[in-house]
């Protein structure tokens, strides 16, 4: 009996062989249970977990008749056009070869997301190409990716784990037959379905059998979820993190590209920590070999910080500024901060104060003022002259009288004015001009005592480039050295002929209070940069930064190119965004930094508590260096009153001799002529 049920079975599935074979046009040899049992195995996917996807097919051009057979089973199967490709056109090719059906619905209702669901149908070095390429691949950007494979043979965990590719990848299901004790495949074409997870054992990849499948028992669990979400824990995995000292942003010490970096606390810290422990894993930083951030080279490869992502050297960098050039060779996070390029220089010097008397009003405001009171004088005059008799006054008013009179009103003194009607409505008019323009003059005069004028500034990348500053970058290899070197603008590429590289950002901020130089570079990064070293104790700048910015660019996280991190990466940033949290910790940071720095200048300066009292407790008082105008203008009153005072009594003396030598003369003569008569006489 038991024997006669056997030879039914084995009797089922020669026919079903040989039904499937007659249908497809194949030799009974060619289609195995298991092999024609995949397709099913497929269908089923493809109609229920995978059903909310894209659904790509991928097969070989050339590829045995078995996974042939079980492409076009499937296809048939699922009764639903699929977008079928030759998986080496799509690994290779730039565009896709011809589509076949239509897209379906692309949103896993599971994780309401975008996703692409590849079937792949080759043998293993093609599936071993399509899942190292595809990921990096800019088709379906932001989908998320799963993967089905089969190859026609059975997959081992050893050799999942010991393949790079194979190790590497994430959410892959290999669809792997079973075989029986003496290593023939079970008749009823049970398959193991084997999943790569990246971080299940302690943090190590993991082969894990999420289930089995045979056509008469189905899913060994139902409930078991084929695609889990692998880095919603990564049961605390060390991260290799590349990055370069840039703070507020990123700040640490005692690093290398070989020992890790002791990292301090700034802005990137504080949200990879959040990432961190949102996701259960933890990172070591290191620096890039070159100490470079990174740029393309004539070759096509890249420097410093993105070159190490490239080549898959680390697992994510911290903040680096995103690019469209970058962005075609690593993935970014979303942006979580948006920073401008801009410069600083020396601060502007205060203009000589001795000029504080006429910086009131612009040289040709003085010229009206001048001009004004040139002709107030004589038309006052004329008007008193041309007054009727009656009306004039007793007192004959000559054009120098009539001059000092009008000064005199222009410096706020009393006068007596004429009867006559003409006279008066001038002098109430000039009484009203003199009133305006002393009290602006007073007030302005005031202002400049007290804040003393300073040069004129260059406040943008325009001025810069007329003026007669020196201007330059740091040597990292940054996007700004990117942009000036591959951009088309005129103006960028007339600053790009003439950077003057420096070493550190420390360097060039020292080199722009020792010369006339400018330093380009990010604003917030200057700020910090000011803040820590070029801060007095009062707070204020020693240098002077740009008021007007250009390139504004985003800084995020960078990823190697198809990582599954981005998207917890992304989910984490946008909810510390949303909360506000990374504007509050950057202010944080940076006023902390100007903080400890007046500190530090203020150990510096105060020797003593009462000397630190002292100056905390200065107002702001007028000094001569203030009023050194008004004395000069005084000490100039005191030269020509000195001057006048000696050419009076000089006249007065020279006309005392005169007279005397006069008089002498003339009696000297009167006795020479007494005498001459007498001796007539005699």
């Amino acid at each position: 009996m038991f024997q006669m049920k056997w030879a039914i079975v084995l009797v089922f599935v020669s026919c079903h062989e040989a039904i499937v074979s007659a249908f497809l046009g194949l030799k009974p040899q060619e289609v195995t249970v298991p092999d024609v049992t995949a397709s099913e195995l497929l269908a089923i996917l493809a109609k229920g977990r995978l059903s909310g996807c894209h659904q790509v097919l991928l097969t070989q051009a050339r590829a045995p008749d078995n996974l042939e057979a079980i492409a076009k089973l499937m296809t048939e199967k699922t009764k639903r056009p699929l977008i079928a490709y030759d998986v080496m056109s799509f690994t290779t090719e730039a565009s896709p070869g011809t589509v076949t059906g239509r897209p379906t619905p692309h949103i896993d209702f599971e994780y309401n997301i975008y996703c692409v669901a590849y079937f792949v149908i080759a043998e293993k070095i093609f599936l071993k190409e399509a899942l190292r390429v595809i990921p990096r691949s800019d088709w379906f950007p932001g989908a998320k990716r799963y993967f089905v494979s089969y190859c026609g043979e059975s997959f081992n965990v050893q050799e999942i784990l010991e393949d790079q590719v194979f190790a590497k990848s994430y959410n892959t299901l290999y669809l792997s037959p079973a075989f029986g004790p003496n290593g023939t495949r079970h008749h009823e074409a049970t398959f193991h379905l084997l999943s790569n997870c990246p971080f299940c054992s302690g943090g190590e990849p993991e082969v894990l059998v999420r289930s089995r499948w045979s056509p008469r028992r189905g899913f060994q669990n139902p409930k078991t979820e084929l695609f889990p979400d692998l880095f919603r824990d990564c049961n605390g995995h060390v991260f290799r993190a590349v990055t370069l000292d840039f703070p507020p942003f990123m700040h640490y010490r005692h690093g290398s590209s070989t020992t890790p970096v002791t990292k301090l606390d700034c802005l990137d810290v504080r949200i990879m920590d959040s990432i961190a422990r949102h996701l259960n894993f933890s990172y070591n930083v290191y620096e890039p070999v070159d100490g470079k951030w990174g740029y393309q080279l004539p070759n096509g490869s890249w420097t410093g910080v993105i070159g190490t992502i490239e080549r898959y050297e680390a697992d994510f960098s911290m903040d680096i500024s995103i690019t469209a050039d970058r962005d075609y060779y690593v993935d970014f996070t979303i942006g979580y901060h948006t920073e401008p390029l801009t410069f600083v220089t020396s601060k502007p010097q205060p203009l000589p104060q001795w000029l504080s008397l006429v910086r009131p009003y612009q040289l040709y405001v003085w010229v009206c003022f001048l001009g004004a009171l040139a002709l107030a004088g004589p038309c006052y005059w004329l008007l008193l002259r041309a007054a009727p008799e009656e009306t004039k006054d007793s007192k004959n008013h000559t054009i120098v009288t009539a001059s000092f009179i009008i000064f005199a009103t222009l410096i706020t003194q009393s006068q007596r004015w004429p009867r006559a009607s003409s006279a008066r409505l001038y002098a109430a008019l000039w009484v009203l001009f003199s009133l305006v323009a002393t009290t602006s003059y007073v007030g302005n005069l005031t202002a400049f005592l007290t804040v003393p004028a300073l040069s004129p500034t260059v406040d943008s990348l325009e001025e810069l480039s007329r003026s007669t500053f020196v201007w330059g970058i740091a040597s990292y290899g940054a996007a700004d050295y990117q942009l000036f070197r591959s951009s088309k603008v005129p103006l960028y590429q007339k600053i790009f002929k003439s950077l003057d590289m420096c070493p550190s950002v420390e360097d060039c901020i020292q080199r722009t209070l020792d010369e006339r130089y400018a330093y380009i570079s990010w604003r917030t990064y200057l700020r910090d940069a000011i803040a820590t070293s070029f801060t007095d104790r009062n707070g204020d700048s020693r240098v002077y930064m740009a008021k007007e910015d250009f390139f504004p660019g985003e800084f995020g996280f960078t990823v190697q190119k198809g990582s599954p991190l981005k998207r917890p990466f992304d989910g984490v940033i946008r909810r510390l965004l949303e909360g506000g949290f990374v504007a509050k910790w950057l202010s944080e940071i940076i006023e902390q930094h100007t903080l400890e720095t007046r500190r530090r200048e203020e150990v510096g300066l105060c020797v003593s508590l009462v000397v630190c009292l002292c100056v905390r407790g200065l107002g702001l008082t007028l000094t001569v260096h203030h009023l050194q105008g008004i004395f000069f203008v005084y000490v100039v009153g005191v030269i020509l009153a000195l001057l006048t005072l000696f050419h009076c009594q000089y006249v007065i003396i020279f006309n005392k001799y005169i007279y005397h030598v006069r008089d002498s003369s003339l009696s000297s003569s009167s006795f020479f002529v007494e005498k001459m008569h007498q001796q007539i006489k005699a």
